[in-house]
Formats: structure tokens, sequence, C-alpha cells
């Protein structure tokens, strides 16, 4: 197993932190791209209706909200 050292960044994120109040999920990477591949992933698999009734825009909305608390 790699050690950590203290310059070592790890990038959150979860549901709650993108308006899904009723899931637990989150994620803990070492990229800010792994956190939002990640919960993309798990919004497919985990919650494809909301995303089949969102527009490509409110999407780019979501991918905005997440750069903006990971502080990219």
């Amino acid at each position: 197993m790699a050690k950590k050292t203290k310059d070592m960044k790890l990038f959150k994120l979860s549901c709650k932190d993108i308006g899904s109040e009723d899931c637990g999920f989150s994620i803990t990477t070492h990229t800010a791209e792994e956190v939002k591949k990640a919960l993309f992933a798990h919004a497919n698999y985990a919650h494809p209706e909301k995303l089949k009734g969102m527009t490509e825009e409110q999407k780019q909305g979501m991918s905005n909200k997440m750069n903006e608390i990971l502080g990219r």
C-alpha cells in the first residue's frame, strides 16, 4: 500500500454536495477529474431517472457546480 505524504491532496464530493439530499454516496480520490467521473458514473447507475430528465445545459451546470466545489 502506498504511503501518504502531507502534500498529497485528496478531492471529495458527494451526491448531497450537488443537491441529492436522499443519497449518502461520496467519493474521495487524488484528482478532481476522477471524482467527477466517479460521481457521474454513480448517478448513471443509481439515479438514471434524474439524469434522463436533465437537459445538456443542466448536466453542464452540474459539472460546473462540481468544479466549483472541488476548487477548479
